[in-house]
C-alpha cells in the first residue's frame, strides 16, 4: 500500500475506507469483516461521520477498530434521520435481497425518504458532537474533525472556529478539516478557520479539486465513481466515442476512474467504498500503484465539451 505524508500525523495509507453505508447497506456482521479486511490490506485512514449507517458507523467502526492504531476522521454538522422500528425491519429486510440482486440497490435507494439533517452550529453543538462521537468509536481522539458539509456561514462563525481550535489544543482531535464544498473551504481559510485538511468530491466530471490547488491544506477526495454519476458518464462517453477507453490506454472504466483519482491527488487520500473483497482487492491495487503522471490532463482533455 503507497502511503503518503501528513503534517502532524506522518504516513498515511492513500486509500481510505469510507463508512457511509457501514450500518444501513451493509450490516454491522459483514461491515466489521470488511474493515478488518482492509486493516490486513494496509488501510490506516478511516472516513466516518454520526450520520453514516443511519447513525450508527461510529459504532460498528469502533467495535471493529477496537484499538488499532490508524488515523479516524469524523465530523460535526449532519445527522442521522429518526428511524424507528418499522424502518429498522425494512432495512434488514432489504439488505439480503440487495445482496442477491444488486440492480436493485437504485430503487431501494430512491425509496428511502429521509436524508441526513443538519444541525445547527454553535460552539457547544462542535464540542458536545465530538465528545458523542468519540465515545462511539471508543477512542480518546481522533485524528481529523471536519466540518460536515457547512455552510459559508458556519465556516465564518468566530464562535465555531474559536471552538474547533480549542479542541485541537486539547488534543482531542490532532487536525481540523472542512468536508464539504470547494466555496465552502475556500471561505474557511479566509476566515481564519485553520483548514488542516479540504476533503471534498472529485472525478472526470466534478473536478473539486481544482479550486483548492494553492491550498496548504491536506487533501482528501471522494465520490471516485458516483459525483456527478461519473460511471454512467464514462460510460456513455465510451459509447458515443467507441476509440476513446484504447486512445487513454484503458479497458476497464473502473480501472480508469480509480487511476485518474489518485493522479489527481496525488499527495493525498482518496477515499472509496471497500466492503466488498472485489472492490477491495481492485481499490488497494489502485493505491499501491504510482500515480499515472499526465492522466488527468490526458482525461480531462478527451472528455472536453462531453
Amino acid at each position: 500500500m503507497r502511503t503518503v505524508p501528513c503534517d502532524g500525523l506522518g504516513a498515511v495509507s492513500a486509500l481510505g475506507f469510507g463508512c457511509a453505508s457501514l450500518g444501513s447497506r451493509i450490516s454491522a456482521p459483514l461491515g466489521i469483516k470488511a474493515v478488518e479486511r482492509a486493516l490486513d490490506a494496509g488501510i490506516t485512514w478511516f472516513d466516518v461521520a454520526p450520520s453514516y449507517g443511519d447513525g450508527a458507523a461510529e459504532t460498528i467502526l469502533g467495535d471493529a477498530l477496537k484499538a488499532a492504531p490508524v488515523q479516524i476522521v469524523t465530523k460535526v454538522g449532519l445527522a442521522a434521520p429518526p428511524k424507528g422500528l418499522l424502518k429498522r425491519l425494512a432495512g434488514a429486510v432489504a439488505r439480503p435481497v440487495i445482496a442477491a440482486l444488486p440492480g436493485l440497490r437504485p430503487l431501494v435507494k430512491r425509496l428511502r425518504p429521509d436524508a441526513a439533517r443538519r444541525v445547527a452550529l454553535d460552539a457547544e453543538t462542535v464540542r458536545v458532537g465530538l465528545l458523542r462521537s468519540l465515545e462511539r468509536l471508543r477512542r480518546d481522539s481522533v485524528a481529523v474533525l471536519a466540518l460536515h458539509d457547512p455552510s459559508t456561514d458556519d465556516v465564518r462563525d468566530e464562535a465555531i472556529i474559536r471552538a474547533l481550535c480549542d479542541l485541537k489544543d486539547e488534543g482531542l482531535a490532532a487536525l481540523i478539516g472542512v468536508a464539504g464544498s470547494p466555496e465552502a473551504i475556500r471561505a474557511a481559510e479566509r476566515a481564519g478557520l485553520p483548514v488542516d485538511v479540504a476533503q471534498t468530491a472529485h472525478s472526470p466530471f466534478a473536478p473539486g479539486l481544482r479550486p483548492l490547488l494553492g491550498m496548504q491544506a491536506f487533501t482528501i477526495s471522494h465520490s471516485v465513481f458516483g459525483v456527478g454519476g461519473a460511471l454512467a458518464a464514462l460510460k456513455a462517453a465510451a459509447k458515443r466515442d467507441p476509440a476513446l477507453l484504447a486512445r487513454l490506454g484503458y479497458d476497464d472504466l473502473p480501472r480508469l476512474l480509480l487511476d485518474y483519482a489518485f493522479a489527481a491527488n496525488p499527495r493525498g487520500v482518496v477515499i472509496a467504498s471497500s466492503f466488498a473483497e472485489g472492490h477491495l482487492a481492485a481499490n488497494v491495487a489502485a493505491a499501491s500503484r504510482a500515480p499515472v503522471a499526465g492522466l488527468v490532463e490526458k482525461v480531462d482533455a478527451a472528455l472536453a465539451g462531453r
